[in-house]
């Protein structure tokens, strides 16, 4: 009886502690969670800060608001090594002082954060930045 009181114990302990990983897992947040995929939005601006660290790249740019005004934007894309294995990034991709326009999908909340689809470099390239679909079917 004791011996199956203690697997008991053991199976409890094992579900809740697989429970509890799980809900890590789920907690991340992805782009449909957090940006509206229904509203694109274009801002162009000169970089502050490219911040290429896990677990996502974030690119701070000072943008003019619709009076001019000068206004902080903060995108991120998706983790620095599948930006460099799919689209080639570096550390050294994007600095600070670089004039980019970023196309991406604003956050829910409309603070000026945005989930970044693609980035046109000061060099007038556009390169994709791999965080959100622009589309359901996952083509971008």
């Amino acid at each position: 009886m004791r011996v199956l009181y203690r697997s008991f114990l053991r199976s409890i302990l094992l579900a809740a502690l697989t429970g509890a990983s799980c809900g890590a897992a789920f907690a991340h947040h992805g782009s449909r969670i957090s940006y509206d995929l229904s509203k694109t939005v274009t801002v162009k601006g000169i970089v502050k800060e490219f911040s290429y660290e896990n677990p996502h790249i974030y690119i701070t740019f000072e943008a003019k608001d619709d009076a001019g005004n000068p206004v902080e934007w903060v995108v991120e894309t998706d983790p620095p090594m599948m930006m460099a294995r799919k689209f080639g990034w570096s550390r050294h991709y994007i600095k600070p002082g670089d004039e980019i326009t970023v196309n991406g999908f604003r956050a829910k909340d409309n603070t000026n954060t945005a989930n970044a689809r693609d980035v046109i470099l000061p060099n007038g390239k556009k390169v994709f930045a791999g965080t959100a679909a622009a589309d359901d079917s996952g083509q971008r």
